[in-house]
């Protein structure tokens, strides 16, 4: 690929997702200087909705599925625990949860090559979408109980993996 063209997948990339935000009538905050988007989206999880950030990099395009609550310093090691139970065998993205701050949020990548570049398909970010908000409703009610010291990690993850 030519220099020129690598310098603007990036911005091929942020095309491609406002697109996609346009076909679909998503309201959102347009990308800002920083190659970052917005846009809030329902979830099933009794906290009712996620805030989305959609970064867009030369190379990529990552989700990161914000849960709105933040985990107090107390239960942050039990939440801990629960993420790393949460992503044992997860094929696509993954949980994250910063120890500092107590912020979780659901992580999805979508790779879009370095020499041989292919902005993101419109099926390919519903997917990214679709799956990380699955992903919120499945683990999200027994998230908020650990949080909140209401359920241990392991039978918070029995319960919301009981259906699989």
């Amino acid at each position: 690929m030519a220099d020129s063209d690598k310098s603007n997948t990036a911005e091929k990339i942020r095309e491609t997702v406002e697109e996609y935000f346009k076909q679909e009538k998503i309201k959102y905050d347009p990308f800002n200087k920083r190659g970052v988007a917005h846009a809030t989206y329902a979830a099933e999880a009794k906290f009712g909705h996620v805030e989305i950030f959609f970064h867009a990099y030369k190379d990529m395009l990552i989700l990161h599925f914000i849960i709105p609550l933040k985990t107090g310093k107390e239960e942050r090691a039990k939440v801990g625990e629960f993420i790393l139970r949460a992503n044992y065998g997860l094929k696509v993205g993954g949980f994250d949860f910063d120890f500092d701050d107590g912020e979780v949020s659901y992580r999805v990548a979508l790779y879009c090559g370095a020499d041989e570049f292919t902005p993101p398909t419109y099926e390919q970010i519903d997917a990214a979408l679709s799956i990380g908000l699955m992903m919120v409703d499945k683990y999200g009610d027994a998230l908020v109980k650990v949080m909140f010291g209401l359920a241990e990690p392991e039978d918070a993850i029995s319960a919301a993996e009981g259906d699989d």
